[in-house]
């Protein structure tokens, strides 16, 4: 992430403490990516492997020794150009541990990525809003104005308070807020 897609800015810091994958956040906004790295993990030392598949056939490939990962299985290397150099036999069960490895941090970073955006998403400020002292105050408010009574349907008892505009959420007006019965109060959020 050269430019933050939220924001604009350039103003990016890169956190490398992961093993596999590098971290950009946008010291402006806040927002951050994680991206794989290019290697195989953080300290390369790849030798040449050789695969047997039978006496015949076999394939060549560049396998980490820190951490057994390959990151050409898919595009085997030329027997001629590097048969001199292989220096043991491509170890599966290091490979195995390495993808291993590999996917438990993307689903670390996935996760806290969900979270830091769940956080810092105006859902979660709004939500956060409606359990304030100061939301109850004012939605107490609009219920007594209203005579508790819906001014939906005029028939059934207010249970919800509805937002009329969000513009001016923790400083609405009461001319903002509507007392209305819970059926009535889906149907509106239905036809938004």
């Amino acid at each position: 992430m050269i430019e933050c897609p939220k924001c604009k800015s350039f103003n990016i810091s890169i956190n490398d403490s992961y093993e596999f994958y590098d971290l950009y956040e946008c010291n402006i906004c806040k927002y951050w990516t994680f991206k794989r790295i290019e290697d195989c993990c953080r300290n390369p030392l790849e030798i040449i492997t050789i695969d047997r598949k039978n006496h015949d056939l076999y394939f060549l490939y560049k396998q980490c020794i820190n951490c057994g990962g390959s990151t050409n299985r898919t595009k085997p290397l030329s027997s001629k150009k590097f048969g001199d150099e292989i220096r043991g036999e491509f170890d599966y069960g290091s490979f195995e541990k390495w993808k291993e490895n590999r996917d438990l941090e993307y689903n670390e970073l996935s996760i806290a990525k969900k979270n830091f955006n769940y956080f810092n998403s105006p859902y979660y400020k709004y939500c956060e809003y409606l359990n304030s002292q100061e939301w109850k105050d004012k939605r107490d408010l609009a219920l007594k104005r209203d005579n508790f009574k819906c001014q939906k349907c005029k028939i059934i008892e207010a249970d919800d308070v509805h937002h009329l505009t969000y513009e001016n959420l923790g400083n609405e007006k009461l001319s903002e807020l509507l007392s209305v019965c819970r059926e009535c109060h889906k149907e509106i959020h239905k036809k938004k």
